[in-house]
């Protein structure tokens, strides 16, 4: 008989786990809501940028099978080269499809559009990426209001064809004003959010057009949510809508209950809730339990969001108690004031599967910034997924954490 996985969490760790244990196994994915995938800014990455090898590390096979499902990103095997918001031209392993991507034009010039949004000074950041970028006048608002409407609902005007027509038919005329020959136009993020419009309108315009990357909560974060919906369909994933609130032994098999009630058994859980940021873990020091008199127990600062059996950890060890009622010094977690900072590392401790330490039954599966001593970026996230999804719904070998890694 198949075997069944329930996947607790709906960001790219989840996603990525549930399609992978889809192949094996009946999937329910229970989706509590919106977390930190949802603030992705479309620059993907393995490690943090500013620690990446000159080489990109090559994707396994069962990596690039989610990203085509996902059908929103490229991962190119030279690597990219994106721009920011923040006037900095950074390597990325991969990006969401609607990003620019400067390193094959890396001998052209690139035009900067002037469009009079809000937030977008295309003279200060083609000033700050370098001497090939050179603003050009574009007429990119059709009315008024939109020099001030959110990157996402301005984007989400690009999923129409004949406005994307427009957009095209305008860059073109401001490439003919220019006099100059450009390699690549970039824009503000604004090129779609049902899916990347990136491709449509360069073939539209005759040459490269992108957008850089913006701040998290915008465009790239929807296309993420859209894409997901269509990959787990696509697998034949049961998404609930749900918060989960504890995971327990039932008989031989796991049970999640949810808020609303529900009990959900399974064969083996994935839990992929997101770590701080996403929701997974709390900062629940013991000193917060009264506000008036001392705290009844010490206690660990971070605490899991759900119940269950797991446990939380950093540096290949459980949490400390504090040595004090009074908790651990809130400055001593966290940086700049502290080197290799425990709440960029806390989380649940796992082997290299995803499977959860020190449960005598096996099955519970940790992936994405749920996990300790992860890094805390995109593609490590769903290459975790990979892992505990293959693990929880494979064979013994699988579960026993022969699974290749990403690199």
């Amino acid at each position: 008989m198949s075997r069944h996985v329930i996947v607790v969490g709906g960001g790219v760790a989840g996603t990525a786990g549930a399609i992978t244990a889809a192949v094996h196994a009946s999937v329910t994915l229970i989706d509590g809501g919106t977390g930190a995938s949802t603030l992705s800014t479309g620059a993907i990455d393995l490690v943090p940028w500013t620690e990446a090898p000159a080489t990109a590390a090559p994707l396994t096979r069962e990596v690039q099978q989610v990203l085509r499902a996902l059908d929103g990103y490229c991962v190119p095997d030279r690597g990219a080269l994106v721009l920011t918001g923040a006037g900095v031209v950074r390597p990325a392993r991969g990006h969401d499809a609607a990003l620019l991507d400067v390193a094959p034009v890396a001998s052209g010039r690139v035009g900067v559009v002037r469009c009079g949004r809000s937030g977008w000074d295309a003279d200060a950041l083609a000033r700050a990426w370098g001497t090939r970028f050179v603003a050009v006048d574009a007429t990119v608002l059709r009315l008024d209001g939109e020099r001030v409407l959110p990157d996402p609902d301005f984007a989400a005007r690009h999923d129409d064809d004949d406005r994307l027509g427009w957009l095209a038919d305008r860059l073109r005329e401001a490439l003919a004003r220019s006099g100059g020959a450009f390699s690549a136009l970039v824009l503000p993020p604004s090129l779609g959010v049902e899916r990347a419009r990136a491709d449509a309108l360069s073939r539209r315009v005759g040459l490269p057009c992108g957008e850089a990357v913006g701040m998290p909560g915008g465009p790239p974060g929807l296309r993420f949510e859209r894409a997901r919906d269509r990959a787990l369909a696509g697998a034949a994933v049961t998404r609930l809508r749900d918060r989960a609130v504890s995971v327990e032994r039932a008989g031989d098999r796991w049970r999640v209950v949810t808020e609303g009630g529900d009990r959900h058994d399974g064969d083996s859980v994935v839990l992929a809730m997101g770590g701080l940021l996403g929701g997974g873990i709390e900062y629940a020091p013991s000193e917060a339990a009264l506000a008036s008199v001392l705290p009844p127990a010490a206690r660990p600062a971070l605490r899991l969001s759900i119940q269950a059996p797991v446990v939380l950890g950093s540096h290949g060890r459980a949490l400390e108690l504090p040595g004090s009622l009074f908790g651990v010094p809130p400055e001593s977690l966290a940086p700049p004031f502290a080197r290799d900072a425990l709440l960029d590392r806390a989380g649940v401790l796992a082997e290299r599967n995803g499977a959860a330490t020190g449960i005598k039954e096996g099955d519970i599966f940790a992936a994405g910034d749920l996990v300790a001593d992860a890094p805390r970026t995109w593609l490590a996230s769903l290459s975790a997924g990979v892992q505990a999804g293959a693990a929880a719904a494979g064979d013994a070998a699988q579960r026993a954490g022969a699974v290749r890694s990403i690199a």
